[in-house]
């Protein structure tokens, strides 16, 4: 085998290992509060999540990216009109990818659900 292959098996199996760190997070809750920041550098957009009952992995809550996406736009569409029915919403996101806004461990959310 040569040292490249090597590498290359190396780097791929490195890769695996990290991913498999990933832990999916869901959790069934009611939203307490949405925090969002404008002109904080690289916070800029963010949105915090506070929710009722938190996971032990996502301590703070989830957050989401700020992007100008659809799917953020229907994800912060999806948040507000839970948050103000005050009714129960399922959230999945990924433990590997926390907040760097806040010392507490915030999930990044990459998926809701109304219930």
């Amino acid at each position: 085998m040569s040292n490249i292959s090597k590498t290359l098996l190396s780097l791929a199996f490195l890769a695996c290992s990290t991913s498999a760190l990933a832990e999916r997070i869901y959790v069934t809750t009611t939203i307490d509060a949405l925090y969002t920041y404008s002109e904080q550098g690289v916070f800029d957009g963010d949105v915090a999540i506070k929710i009722s009952n938190t996971p032990a992995a996502c301590e703070g809550g989830f957050w989401l990216r700020s992007a100008n996406t659809a799917g953020y736009k229907n994800t912060t569409s999806f948040l507000l009109s839970a948050y103000h029915a005050k009714t129960k919403v399922t959230l999945s996101g990924l433990s590997n990818e926390l907040w760097t806004g806040s010392t507490s461990k915030y999930c990044r959310l990459d998926q809701i659900s109304l219930n």
